[in-house]
């Protein structure tokens, strides 16, 4: 037998031998489990293209962060509620000599701002110790207009936490009797009334307070009022010391009010909620 015989020979006995083993073995196929969790993976450069000094491992998909809605979430016309202040009727009890009391109603939108109206009326009759005269101001209708700016706008309707503004304006009408002169040089005592005093006032607050439910569509509010006088106007022959919806003296003053609410919405819960 030749040399190149015995070559072919032995190439055709290997691959005899080779061929079966080959094709007895088992071929994995690729994992496509969606569920298995990401594997890490090495980055060498960062996020702006540098090369890091050494490579890095994390997650090649990472969690991303949902674009908080800074929007209103309520409908445009939500509810309107009308409420009843009563704040002066306690401070009676307690000896205040002027009362303002009124009504008012506002109407939320997108649960968010609320346009505000209020009408009251108020009077005063008031006595110092001390002083020389009686002041009585006879009871005279008041007007305000404002707004109100609701913190918990994407919260439960039934609750809030505002500020607001509000100006106001009164014209009024008031008497000052048993004005009383003495002169002791004269050994004398003169008396007499300034009556059918009239004036007007311009004058605004600020305002912050908090709203609760009580029952069903009741709900209870405070607030704490800075009032801020613009313009007042003084009477014939006297300065007034009481304005109709501004009250006397302190500039802070508050309101208690008991508030039924009208919604206008079918529903209390948020758009985003429902989706």
């Amino acid at each position: 037998m030749t040399t190149a015989s015995r070559i072919f020979l032995t190439i055709s006995l290997t691959l005899s031998a080779v061929l079966p083993l080959a094709a007895q073995k088992k071929i994995t196929p690729v994992d496509n489990d969606p569920t298995k969790p990401a594997q890490p993976t090495l980055h060498y450069y960062d996020k702006h293209g540098n090369p890091l000094n050494e490579p890095v491992m994390f997650l090649a998909e990472l969690d991303t962060v949902t674009k908080v809605n800074s929007g209103p979430v309520y409908p445009l016309l939500q509810s309107v509620s009308v409420g009843v202040n009563f704040f002066d009727a306690i401070m009676k009890l307690a000896g205040q000599t002027h009362q303002s009391y009124d009504i008012w109603a506002s109407l939320s939108l997108h649960n968010w701002f609320e346009p505000v109206v209020e009408l009251g009326i108020g009077f005063a009759d008031n006595k110092p110790e001390e002083g020389n005269f009686r002041y009585k101001g006879k009871p005279s209708f008041y007007g305000k207009i404002g707004i109100n700016y609701n913190f918990l706008y994407k919260s439960n309707p039934d609750y809030q936490v505002y500020l607001g503004l509000r100006g106001g304006y009164s014209a009024f009408t008031y008497d000052i009797t048993d004005i009383t002169i003495s002169s002791s040089y004269w050994d004398q005592t003169n008396r007499f009334s300034l009556l059918g005093q009239k004036a007007h006032a311009l004058y605004g607050e600020v305002l912050g307070g908090i709203k609760v439910l009580l029952w069903r569509n009741l709900s209870m509010g405070w607030n704490i009022r800075y009032r801020l006088k613009f313009k007042v106007s003084d009477g014939a022959e006297s300065t007034p010391w009481f304005i109709p919806g501004c009250g006397a003296g302190s500039a802070l003053s508050a309101s208690f009010s008991l508030i039924y609410t009208l919604p206008l919405s079918k529903s209390k819960q948020p758009v985003e909620a429902k989706k």
